[in-house]
């Protein structure tokens, strides 16, 4: 007839909500660095190009 698991509470697990939490952290640092990453290559790369109406050093 009925099984006496079936009155059992659902259990609610909380690992997985800190797993889930831990990923979409490591995502948004993931995109924070890598958009500060390439602003500062940016920089660099603006600032080290010659200027065009400079002449040709030797």
């Amino acid at each position: 007839m009925n099984d006496p698991g079936d009155n059992l509470p659902k259990q609610n697990y909380k690992w997985p909500w800190f797993v889930l939490a831990a990923f979409v952290l490591a995502v948004v640092l993931a995109v924070v660095w890598m958009s500060y990453a390439i602003k500062h290559e940016r920089e660099q790369s603006d600032f080290s190009a010659p200027l065009p109406s400079s002449p040709a050093q030797r």
